[in-house]
């Protein structure tokens, strides 16, 4: 189970602005979109810190793929990353981590006297003993906003995980909601492992992927947060193929609402990481229940592997799989069907996070992030070495025409920098309408 097992995922920030003169805020703006946030992750033999950067990725520009800011992460019995990066309704950034030091985080983003953005540090949240924090999402429940984050290692134990309630303001926690399968009995509805997150109204949808060790267990279904009572109310199987001969391990999921498109049909779709598929579950919004899961897209039949994100623009939604490299583009106001809507985007191993944005020229353009772990090989004399994850993990951020998907460029993080990119989000948030 570990050589195929090692696939854990993803990320998070926000910034705030501060008072600076017009010309000063217009200067800055001038390139600030085309500029990236990155967190970093050390890699064996070749780094010994991970750091979250501010990077320019225009093609067009002189300083492509030159960090114009580094803030090096240096937090008391951390080892493992930040992992995700998002940004709150209020700009403020957060991100989660993979190491029980630090699951949870506040980034400082700011814009100094002369309008250039900068890292002021980093602070770690109180979990209350959730640990290995993946994807955060801010919704209402009975009128009150919160910041809810997944954490797939919850308080522990074999089939632990839960989902974190926090106060939107304060950080605080206020709920820790908890379901072990060991506990519940036979048929109630449970929480292992949960990663993706999404909701509708007063529904929410979280995956069960895989244990943080990478080898006790792997998931293989969704559950329903009921929003009113903050209690899980049912779980759901997705899974059919195992082309891995592992259990599916749901990773991200994306509750198709109107708010993204006002043709779309309500339903969820989940991308399955070891099954390789995109699956589509219905959902009636008077009744509020949720039909038969069906399988809109298959890997084996299409030949990719390891399905992760899912992303939006105006107009389509962008689906990345990390075998061999691709990221798939449908029509937003079809789904949850995916009818195809452009040509791939060929980018490298291990594609996963997307941003849009234009060149100086107006050109527009998407950012791919290559890879899964950022893990290491046999060459470089990485004890974490495995062949399979090796192969997904293309270290890089390779720059598309978003139109035809042409690359235009890439920077490699591993040949410049010797760190490995764990995830890219827009400067200020400005690159991308829809996530999960």
């Amino acid at each position: 189970m570990k050589r195929f097992g090692i696939w854990v995922l993803a990320a998070l920030f926000g910034g705030q602005l501060v008072g600076i003169s017009q010309n000063a805020l217009a200067q800055a703006n001038d390139r600030e979109e085309s500029q990236g946030i990155v967190l970093l992750r050390s890699l064996p033999t070749l780094s010994d810190h991970h750091s979250v950067a501010i990077i320019e990725l225009d093609p067009e520009a002189e300083t492509f793929g030159d960090i114009i800011h580094e803030h090096e992460i240096e937090i008391e019995g951390m080892k493992e990353p930040l992992h995700h990066l998002y940004y709150s309704p209020q700009g403020r950034l957060y991100a989660t981590g993979l190491d029980a030091a630090c699951s949870l985080a506040e980034i400082g983003l700011h814009r100094g006297a002369t309008g250039s953005p900068k890292i002021t540090g980093v602070d770690c949240i109180d979990t209350k003993g959730m640990t290995v924090g993946e994807d955060i999402m801010w919704h209402m429940s009975k009128g009150t906003e919160y910041m809810f984050v997944t954490f797939m290692g919850g308080t522990g134990g074999d089939d632990g995980g839960a989902l974190g309630v926090f106060d939107a303001q304060t950080n605080e926690v206020v709920k820790i909601i908890e379901a072990r399968k060991s506990q519940v009995g036979d048929g109630k509805p449970y929480i292992m492992y949960p990663h993706g997150i999404s909701a509708y109204q007063d529904r929410m949808v979280i995956s069960s992927t895989i244990h943080p060790d990478l080898a006790t267990g792997v998931g293989n279904t969704i559950t329903i947060i009921d929003l009113n009572t903050l209690e899980p109310i049912q779980t759901i199987t997705v899974e059919d193929a195992k082309p891995v001969g592992f259990p599916s391990s749901p990773v991200e999921v994306l509750f198709v609402r109107p708010s993204i498109h006002p043709e779309a049909e309500p339903a969820v779709l989940v991308n399955t990481m070891f099954g390789f598929e995109t699956w589509k579950i219905p959902y009636d919004a008077d009744s509020k229940e949720f039909g038969t899961p069906v399988v809109v897209y298959s890997g084996v039949e299409n030949n990719t592997g390891v399905p992760l994100e899912f992303y939006g623009n105006k107009t389509d939604l962008f689906i990345s799989h990390a075998l061999p490299g691709v990221v798939k583009r449908y029509d937003l106001s079809k789904l949850p069907d995916l009818v195809p809507s452009g040509p791939d985007i060929v980018a490298d191993p291990g594609a996963h996070h997307l941003i849009f944005y234009t060149s100086k020229s107006g050109r527009n353009l998407i950012a791919v992030q290559n890879n899964l772990l950022n893990l290491g090989n046999a060459a470089d004399k990485d004890p974490t070495d495995i062949d399979f994850i090796a192969s997904v993990n293309a270290h890089t951020i390779s720059v598309h025409d978003l139109e035809t998907g042409k690359r235009l460029a890439t920077v490699n993080f591993k040949q410049r920098y010797k760190k490995g990119v764990e995830y890219v989000d827009a400067l200020f948030g400005s690159g991308f309408v829809h996530h999960h």
